[in-house]
């Protein structure tokens, strides 16, 4: 090294040093860590009691959503068999019409017990299948007291010598449990009001 290069690099390190001696000297404040601290915080989350208690929510949520899923399976099951059994009621009205329109010489035919039976054996299947399904009939005997939630009266007529009113069916109703898929038919005879005349 030179001995120019010399004396540039002691200048150099003695305005260093000057400048260094001429600032102020600042103190850095120091923060106690969260160890370090006298009063020690505990995160809730690292609790025991924390864990049970987001565990037993988590027991909870899945009971729910499996009772929910077992509802809504239920449902729909519960509709679609309805929608069977509503047609069958369909299919069963016409077998009743049908055997209520067989003519009387048609009934008297050679053969016509065997024509008779089978179809009467077919109508018997049909309410099989409906009853084993769980649909129970509403056929209200004449007697019976009329329920306007498993009635439909679509007649109200009036008779002399009736002593309380009758109920005369007109068509079966069905009903699966507690929901009536359709309410009986029947015509309402009450006693005649000769306090009028």
């Amino acid at each position: 090294m030179s001995a120019s290069q010399r004396k540039k690099k002691s200048r150099g390190n003695k305005q260093a040093g000057a400048e260094t001696q001429d600032a102020p000297v600042v103190e850095e404040e120091v923060i106690p860590s969260e160890e370090e601290s006298s009063e020690p915080t505990e995160d809730p989350k690292e609790t025991m009691e924390y864990w049970k208690d987001q565990v037993l929510r988590a027991q909870a949520d899945i009971q729910n959503i499996r009772r929910r899923s077992e509802q809504d399976v239920e449902d729909r099951v519960r509709r679609r068999l309805e929608g069977l059994l509503f047609d069958l009621i369909r299919v069963a009205d016409y077998m009743e019409a049908a055997l209520s329109a067989i003519p009387e010489s048609i009934r008297q035919a050679e053969q016509a017990d065997a024509f008779l039976a089978g179809i009467q054996a077919i109508h018997q299947a049909l309410e099989g299948v409906m009853t084993g399904h769980g649909m129970q009939l509403v056929s209200p005997a004449a007697d019976a007291i009329f329920d306007p939630e498993l009635h439909e009266a679509v007649e109200t007529t009036s008779q002399e010598g009736l002593e309380s009113p009758q109920l005369e069916l007109l068509s079966r109703g069905y009903r699966l449990g507690k929901t009536i898929l359709r309410p009986a038919k029947v015509r309402l005879v009450t006693p005649q009001d000769d306090s009028g005349a």
